[in-house]
């Protein structure tokens, strides 16, 4: 039997991915976890781009959905932190592959936390915060959903033959990582303005929360991630 350092030694003969193979177990162990037990990854995808079926979800909600809701986010913030590793891991300066993905799994948790807490507080701010707890379930079926579509990429960008036949393969992956990421934060985007003028926040918090929280992020990262 063909063994994957095998292949690996084939596809990247001067790369040595073993630390990147064990951070893929442990997402592909979780994603089964959660396969098994609930249909949380159908609910997580369907909610975030449906938001009527968001809506019945919510009310459906189990302790044990939620539960494995949480196995499934840990599992997203894996997978965007493994991301930003191939895009920015340079700049860390960690020989181990392992302890940058630790890091970034670090900052994507931290940003994920200041997210809530400045949504918490402009939705006090603006007398909304009935709406809060819907708002930070839909940001948490968006990440969710960003990691299960970042997976393949990720397979993608460490472990597919570079070339096939002179063919670049990386740059069609790297494409699909970009483009995922574009959609999926413009579907949030314009999901969220609907939300907003659905329960008439005040168009000034609108405006606050899009250019702090969503445009400001995604221009930063996308012009680290092009350059």
């Amino acid at each position: 039997m063909i063994g994957l350092p095998f292949i690996v030694a084939i596809a990247r003969p001067n790369q040595n991915f073993i630390g990147i193979s064990i951070v893929i177990f442990l997402s592909l162990v979780m994603l089964a976890i959660v396969r098994q037990q609930n249909n949380t990854i159908s609910v997580a995808v369907n909610s975030f781009f449906n938001l009527r079926f968001f809506r019945q979800s919510m009310r459906e909600e189990t302790t044990s959905s939620i539960r494995l809701s949480r196995v499934l986010l840990i599992n997203s913030f894996l997978n965007i932190a493994t991301t930003l590793n191939y895009f920015l891991g340079a700049f860390l300066l960690l020989e181990s592959e392992i302890l940058r993905v630790a890091l970034l799994f670090v900052f994507v948790f931290a940003w994920y936390v200041v997210n809530i807490l400045i949504k918490k507080i402009i939705s006090i701010l603006s007398n909304t915060t009935h709406i809060e707890t819907e708002d930070r379930r839909y940001n948490q079926f968006f990440y969710q959903s960003l990691g299960l579509f970042l997976l393949p990429g990720i397979v993608g960008l460490y472990f597919f033959p570079q070339f096939i036949f002179g063919f670049n393969v990386s740059n069609v992956v790297e494409m699909y990582i970009k483009g995922i990421v574009l959609f999926l934060v413009l579907n949030k985007l314009v999901q969220s303005i609907l939300q907003s003028f659905e329960i008439k926040i005040s168009r000034f918090y609108i405006f606050l929360y899009i250019c702090t929280l969503e445009i400001l992020p995604l221009s930063v990262g996308f012009q680290l991630i092009i350059s």
